[in-house]
């Protein structure tokens, strides 16, 4: 455990200097959100279309890989609405509690299964994110549609469209294209999406960092505390059942428990504030459920890399 600690520990070093870095005000506030921008569009598109296109498929159990994920996100979303009676939350603050149990920071889970195994870890982690993302979207979307008030109701027409758009996705099919077609593409192509994708990571991960919000209100304290514990212990272990279910092995079934046990996404926050959901409460999910995943990662991936004999 102590080796996959130390080698998953630059990656949340990085989230700390970019709070500290925000904290401090370097290189100033305008840099950050642009960043993100540069980020989210380009650089880790990149990093996927170019680990994608030359990747070996031929070995990877993909339609297994798929179903789990399904089953994973419904399951996962069951529990949550289980435990609703018992949470007496109000709907906004219950469907900012669901996001942080249901999505998944895919900054985290590529920085981890890259620093763990290579370019194998991403090819499978692009998958679970083409096929988890737009399920966890329409998921949080008709949770806030159902228990915001309706002065927060979306137009369900954008959701299609958003999920069409959202370039991490359009870069998973991009990539999955390029390497079925068997599409030549020239060196020069393959060497600078290479340059590019190195850069992906480290700046996706100062964001990170740099969006953490330590301020937790003791209104929200029930809320906040269950979700950082069906997110970080619950779900990992939902996850091991689900896979093993399927007949998930090796590098597949590490990765899809990997990305479970990833913290909420920073795009939760987003969405609370759009569509009427309980933003202060989301943000604070989010930073508490991303710093207390350098001590949880570590042990869960402990626990399923002895299981497979990769540790």
């Amino acid at each position: 455990m102590l080796t996959i600690g130390l080698t998953i520990a630059p990656i949340f070093l990085l989230i700390l200097l970019g709070f500290a870095f925000k904290r401090f005000g370097f290189p100033g506030d305008e840099f950050w959100r642009p960043a993100e921008r540069l980020s989210y569009f380009v650089l880790l598109p990149v990093l996927i279309v170019y680990n994608l296109a030359k990747a070996d498929l031929s070995n990877l159990p993909i339609e297994r890989i798929a179903i789990t994920i399904i089953c994973l996100s419904m399951a996962i979303t069951a529990i949550v609405l289980i435990v609703k009676p018992m949470l007496r939350l109000d709907g906004p603050a219950y469907t900012s509690v669901l996001q942080g149990v249901v999505r998944l920071n895919a900054y985290v889970g590529f920085a981890v299964s890259q620093a763990l195994f290579g370019n194998d870890g991403l090819v499978i982690a692009s998958l679970f994110v083409a096929v988890m993302m737009p399920a966890v979207n329409v998921i949080s979307i008709i949770a806030l549609t159902a228990f915001v008030s309706p002065d927060g109701r979306p137009s369900w027409r954008s959701v299609p469209v958003g999920i069409v758009k959202n370039p991490i996705i359009l870069a998973c099919v991009v990539g999955w294209l390029i390497n079925v077609s068997g599409l030549p593409l020239p060196g020069w192509t393959m060497e600078t999406m290479s340059i590019v994708s190195r850069a992906a990571l480290p700046i996706a991960l100062l964001c990170v960092g740099a969006g953490l919000i330590l301020q937790f209100e003791r209104a929200r304290i029930v809320g906040l505390v269950v979700a950082c514990v069906l997110k970080l212990a619950v779900v990992p272990v939902v996850a091991v059942v689900i896979a093993q279910y399927f007949g998930l092995t090796g590098l597949a079934f590490v990765i899809v428990i990997l990305f479970a046990a990833t913290p909420s996404s920073p795009a939760s926050y987003v969405l609370a504030r759009q569509l009427g959901g309980d933003a202060p409460l989301m943000a604070a999910i989010v930073s508490l459920e991303t710093l207390l995943t350098a001590l949880t990662m570590p042990v869960i991936l402990y626990w399923v890399m002895g299981m497979t004999g990769l540790s």
